[in-house]
């Protein structure tokens, strides 16, 4: 795997490869797009674990796992990854601290591409 950044939410060559493929607005709309449906992703999650359908939960969490691994989030690729297997496992007592975990990298993420973006002049 290629270098992270100092948090070390983003994989910055995949990042960098994204923005040299897409462009400066092809990436603000997969960005855009990206924050959407993980927004609602989180939201279904947050549901279904409430609802203890642990099932539906890992199946959103994987959802959640590729399309951040598809970005360079790795962290948050990684907290889903986790979240999706303690929902296999109906590990209940782990997973409300997990799905915290999983909202605060879904925002420092956004927060670490914004200041990437802008070091990149996207």
């Amino acid at each position: 795997m290629g270098s992270t950044d100092d948090a070390g939410h983003l994989q910055i060559d995949q990042v960098d490869g994204l923005i040299a493929a897409a462009g400066i607005d092809g990436t603000h709309a997969i960005l855009d797009a990206f924050w959407r449906s993980t927004a609602e992703l989180l939201e279904a999650l947050s549901a279904q674990i409430k609802d203890q359908d642990f099932s539906l939960a890992a199946m959103t969490a994987h959802a959640v796992k590729g399309s951040a691994a598809n970005i360079g989030a790795v962290r948050l690729a990684q907290s889903a990854a986790e979240m999706e297997i303690a929902c296999k496992n109906g590990k209940s007592s782990d997973i409300g601290d997990m799905l915290d975990a999983l909202n605060q990298d879904f925002q420092s993420v956004r927060e670490c591409f914004k200041e990437h973006l802008a070091k990149a002049g996207v």
